[in-house]
């Protein structure tokens, strides 16, 4: 291969520079793969009859994620085309740490609405982020030295550029719904939707708030509860997206569904597993968005613990991704404190 020194200095890699974070982007954008969503977070309370009253929630997570998907499930690879040195491969890798602690208030009225319950629920996480990305290709035997430290100090600021610690306010979820119970089932409709009160910033790499747009999504809690111990439950989102003013992407639907299967040892300790479903259907689109769509499935098991007044529980759970596309990979660990005011 015949290389122009000159085609391969700074200046000349200014296109390629822009193709690199173009490409990476593309692999973990932003609108593409963050969605707002506290995946993982409802528990036994699901299948749990919810008296009138007020009650508070704190909840901490913890999410670590050291892969990145693409939208066959691999490790997302690209072609860089380097000025006087060819078409390479080029590989995305990263890995995104968060730490979230989430206040939610929980208001069940005495307020009787078609045969169920009126209640109203608010949370407002507080997220730190870590994202940290590399970017790496296979150079060509025989380039000069001086070539392969500038290609590689190219890639090197590349990933940088996507790669940051932020820390801040997300955007809250505010909901209403009205609640059915019975002795064995309970379901509860509602809507919920996110105002973009989080720290944003289009020119930030690492974000807390999704975005300058609204969420409005129609909201499903069902459950079921047999004598012998057992007990499921769903709480389902589907959620609808304004668009970014200030990107002009328009985030496209998505679903994401909450799952536990439970069983009471006894009066105050419950054993099961749990997971979530998260489910693009839609594209973003507009702007620079992509046409990538995200999904993840995740389980894991879950210990939780009731006081015999019934004023307080506490529960640890686990649970590991599976099947994602265009989204990063990892493992998800929350502990929540329950907690009846009145």
């Amino acid at each position: 291969m015949s290389i122009d020194l000159l085609r391969v200095r700074p200046s000349a890699l200014a296109a390629a520079i822009a193709s690199l974070v173009t490409l990476a982007g593309t692999a973990h954008a932003t609108e593409n793969s963050q969605v707002r969503a506290l995946l993982g977070a409802p528990s036994y309370e699901i299948s749990t009859p919810q008296f009138p009253g007020v009650y508070l929630q704190t909840w901490y997570q913890h999410y670590e994620a050291d892969k990145l998907r693409d939208v066959d499930g691999n490790t997302p690879t690209r072609s860089l085309t380097i000025p006087g040195v060819g078409t390479l491969p080029l590989t995305v890798n990263g890995s995104i740490k968060a730490d979230v602690f989430v206040p939610r208030l929980t208001w069940v009225t005495e307020k009787i609405v078609m045969d169920g319950r009126l209640g109203f629920s608010a949370a407002f996480p507080l997220v730190k982020q870590t994202n940290d990305f590399t970017l790496t290709t296979v150079l060509p035997a025989g380039l000069p030295a001086n070539a392969v430290a500038q290609i590689n100090q190219q890639l090197s600021a590349a990933g940088g550029a996507l790669s940051g610690t932020r820390s801040g306010l997300a955007d809250p979820e505010i909901a209403a719904y009205i609640d059915w119970q019975q002795d064995e089932s309970r379901v509860a409709l509602g809507v919920a939707f996110n105002p973009p009160m989080g720290s944003y910033d289009s020119n930030r790499a690492v974000n807390p708030g999704a975005g300058k747009y609204w969420t409005f999504k129609p909201l499903l809690v069902a459950s079921r509860v047999w004598e012998n111990g057992f007990a499921v439950g769903l709480r389902a989102t589907y959620s609808i997206n304004t668009r970014n003013d200030d990107t002009g992407v328009r985030s496209g639907q998505y679903l994401h569904a909450d799952w536990s299967g439970t069983y009471n040892v006894n009066d105050q300790w419950k054993v099961g597993v749990q997971g979530y479903v998260l489910k693009q259907f839609t594209a973003d689109r507009g702007g620079d968005a992509g046409a990538n769509k995200v999904q993840a499935l995740s389980a894991g098991p879950l210990v939780a613990y009731l006081a015999e007044s019934g004023e307080w529980g506490v529960d640890f759970k686990v649970m590991k991704e599976f099947s994602v596309r265009n989204r990063p990979e990892g493992t998800i660990t929350w502990l929540r404190l329950n907690y009846r005011l009145n």
